[in-house]
């Protein structure tokens, strides 16, 4: 095999790798940045929940993504463990649709596809025809590198060394180590699957060669999930090996059937006429058969993760930094999905924070440390969500994405300020219960009544978060122009109390410096229900 065989092979496998990478943008960017919401809406019934794994992983050309949004899910307490065992056996059928992609015998036609793709990506300014482009160039590209890779490889059948490989590989011991091996190595099954079909395109293998090739290639599919778990919770290490588990279950299945069943036969009377396409039927159906194998026993599957992965009995307790990914534009769905879960914490700590601070000044007690510990952690949420943000707004989004990663900045910077703002009520309430100081009844009255106009609003603004339906953008907006009235006006009753009383200068004081966080505080819901329209909004 001559040096420029090699530079062939490893061209080959660059360009078919990048063409895979360009190919699942594509379908993610059709599908608008709503996959995860399609997800987690679809996985309520085990039934629904396998069909929606096959779908969103045949889409994003990767079970590993497919995988990062179940983590996400799970860390944020949307989906048990146990639920994601029917997703997993449907992501691992999704994924085989990239073999049936590479058995197509698209010729000559393959970089007319590449070039239309990269002229509708330069030259139109268009969402849904840029994916389309990005869709035709990575299918253009995947052809492409598996013509070189084929040419490269074609030497390899005159090597003696390779052809007494090619008859270990009938041994079910050694082609699964080789499987797992390779494709842990190019850290895709994609990548290790694309070679195979490639010397299978060359004439050098057979379907009986690499049978179990293909279940240690399953196998090895695993590891890039289980190393990228390690930096995740409990749970999120149980959806890998729940991953890891349902692969090892088809290779012990199928290592028992290829020993009595003569399955290679069938695969060559399913495509007589091509090895590349058998090998894409042999994935498929092993995937198929183990997965409908495992259905009835998915509470299993999750029972042997929990028994690897044991509880400690401690407490969840809420995640402040978001854990920054180790491929922000592999994973752009589920970073958005996962910035919005700690946008919705960081809301629920400063409603608190809000409710707190001002219960504690009409009830006359301190609040000042259950609200500091809540700002602690609003504090780190934020500077985890703007780390994150910038990330993406650096990256590859489309423009609904952008979009929305917009809005998400806004209103973390809102919520960080609101916080502040409740944090201040509290200093407030703290000092006047130390200075044994109190409020005329009249500014009670006054301040129990903004109260009720913020939290009304606050309702408003969860409302929202939960359906989606901004037509109560409008009562939140009433509610702000009543709260900077009625602030304006009682600093200036406050104002003529302390001319007439002078006991009440110090704690009028106090009285007015609250009202403008009160009156801010105002202002910041209206910007977070208008960034949430935004963010809403299909362009």
């Amino acid at each position: 095999m001559k040096f420029t065989d090699i530079l062939s092979v490893l061209s080959g496998l660059a360009i078919f790798l990048y063409g895979m990478e360009v190919m699942g943008s594509g379908f993610k960017h059709m599908a608008g940045g709503q996959l995860q919401d399609f997800l987690e809406k679809l996985t309520k019934k085990p039934l629904i929940a396998m069909l929606a794994g096959m779908l969103v992983t045949a889409l994003v050309q990767s079970s590993g993504a497919t995988t990062s949004m179940l983590v996400s899910f799970v860390n944020a307490g949307i989906m048990r463990v146990s639920q994601t065992v029917y997703v997993i056996l449907g992501s691992n059928i999704g994924t085989t649709i990239t073999g049936h992609l590479m058995a197509l015998d698209v010729g000559l036609v393959a970089p007319f596809l590449a070039f239309v793709g990269v002229c509708l990506i330069m030259f139109v300014k268009n969402d849904k025809l840029n994916a389309i482009g990005e869709i035709m160039m990575g299918l253009g590209f995947i052809f492409i590198g598996m013509d070189m890779m084929s040419g490269g490889l074609k030497p390899l059948g005159s090597m003696p060394f390779f052809l007494k490989m090619l008859s270990n590989m009938q041994n079910p011991i050694f082609g699964i180590l080789v499987g797992f091996v390779l494709t842990t190595i190019v850290q895709s099954s994609s990548a290790s699957l694309g070679i195979i079909q490639s010397l299978a395109k060359s004439n050098l293998v057979t379907i009986k060669d690499v049978m179990f090739f293909n279940l240690g290639q399953n196998i090895g599919s695993c590891t890039t999930a289980m190393l990228a778990s390690l930096s995740f919770n409990r749970d999120a290490k149980r959806v890998s090996i729940i991953n890891f588990t349902f692969n090892i279950v088809n290779a012990l299945l199928f290592t028992i059937l290829y020993s009595f069943l003569p399955f290679d036969r069938w695969y060559q009377m399913i495509a007589p006429d091509s090895v590349v396409r058998q090998i894409a039927m042999m994935h498929t159906i092993t995937n198929v058969i183990t997965s409908t194998v495992c259905f009835p026993f998915a509470k299993a599957l999750a029972n042997i993760a929990y028994l690897i992965i044991p509880d400690q009995g401690s407490e969840k307790k809420l995640q402040p930094e978001i854990t920054q990914p180790t491929n922000i534009e592999n994973n752009l769905v589920f970073n958005i999905y996962g910035i919005n879960i700690e946008i919705s914490n960081m809301f629920k700590l400063v409603k608190d924070s809000i409710h707190k601070s001002i219960d504690a000044i009409l009830e006359h007690y301190s609040a000042i440390d259950e609200i500091r510990i809540n700002e602690k952690e609003v504090d780190l949420i934020n500077k985890g969500i703007s780390k994150n943000l910038s990330l993406l707004m650096a990256s590859n989004l489309n423009k609904h994405e952008s979009k929305k990663a917009a809005a998400m900045f806004s209103i973390n910077i809102d919520l960080e300020r609101m916080s502040d703002h409740a944090m201040n009520i509290a200093e407030a309430g703290e000092d006047l219960v130390r200075s044994d100081l109190s409020f005329s009844v009249d500014a009670y009255d006054e301040i129990h009544e903004l109260s009720q106009l913020l939290l009304d609003s606050l309702v408003m603004i969860d409302h929202i978060i939960e359906t989606g339906e901004c037509d109560v953008i409008e009562r939140i907006d009433s509610n702000e122009e009543k709260i900077d009235d009625l602030c304006f006006r009682y600093r200036d009753i406050e104002i003529e109390r302390m001319k007439k009383d002078t006991d009440e200068s110090e704690s009028g004081v106090v009285y007015t410096e609250m009202l403008i966080d009160i009156e801010r505080i105002g202002d910041h819901i209206v910007n977070i229900a208008e960034s949430l329209r935004d963010s809403m909004q299909d362009l």
